[in-house]
């Protein structure tokens, strides 16, 4: 069983960008939601998991929202609640846990579909057990986790990616680079957006509407692994 699930939502202004519903739809209950904008602070008894989510923003940025959700994943961490980050939000485990100096702009840049491969450390993790040693999902990021920070663990990578999944040590507490909550209308919906959002990006975007759509589908058992982890 599970107490209160809490979404650390980073999520801006993209219309087509709702990554709370992605969450609430895999983990199939209402979700706690934290905004960027709140200052107030969470209230995180009973909470049993959170969700961490991608963002619009570089995680690069010296904005103070992202100080606040970085303060904020430091109190979760410490208690112990499990946690699982995507995307923006897995980059904030490193910003949050180590500082900026193991977040980077990525020298290759994924959008589209993509494979991640898990590695055997992965394999053996409680988050990937049952998946495939490689999926395809969704992808949309220009930052990365890089180094990778001291005491975190690698459990996959990307072509263009090598700290596709990660762990805090021993911690129930996982970061996906990737997005396999976005299933293919959304993502494709995604693409269509950021590419009239950033149009001095538009060739890499458009560049990857062009793939054939690729999702295996690992999102839900990800996500029932998660919701098994005892906090």
């Amino acid at each position: 069983m599970t107490g209160k699930l809490l979404v650390v939502d980073n999520s801006l202004n993209v219309p087509a960008y709702r990554p709370v519903g992605h969450w609430e739809a895999l983990a199939r209950e209402k979700l706690i939601v934290h905004r960027p904008e709140q200052e107030t602070s969470v209230d995180l008894a009973g909470v049993s998991h959170v969700f961490v989510t991608g963002s619009e923003a570089s995680i690069n940025e010296d904005a103070e929202w992202i100080e606040r959700q970085a303060a904020l994943l430091r109190r979760i961490v410490a208690l112990g609640i499990p946690t699982l980050a995507s995307c923006f939000g897995h980059q904030l485990l490193a910003r949050a846990l180590w500082g900026k100096t193991f977040v980077r702009r990525s020298p290759t840049p994924e959008f589209g579909w993509v494979n991640v491969t898990i590695n055997e450390v992965g394999l053996k993790d409680d988050l990937l057990s049952g998946c495939t040693a490689s999926f395809d999902c969704y992808s949309a990021h220009f930052d990365e986790i890089a180094p990778l920070p001291p005491g975190f663990v690698c459990l996959a990578s990307s072509l263009r990616c090598p700290n596709a999944i990660v762990r805090v040590g021993e911690l129930p507490v996982w970061g996906i680079q990737h997005h396999p909550e976005i299933d293919i209308p959304t993502g494709t919906a995604l693409l269509h957006a950021l590419a009239e959002m950033m149009p001095e990006r538009v060739s890499i975007i458009e560049e990857a509407a062009q793939l054939e759509p690729r999702d295996s589908g690992s999102a839900a058992l990800i996500v029932k692994n998660f919701l098994t982890v005892a906090p």
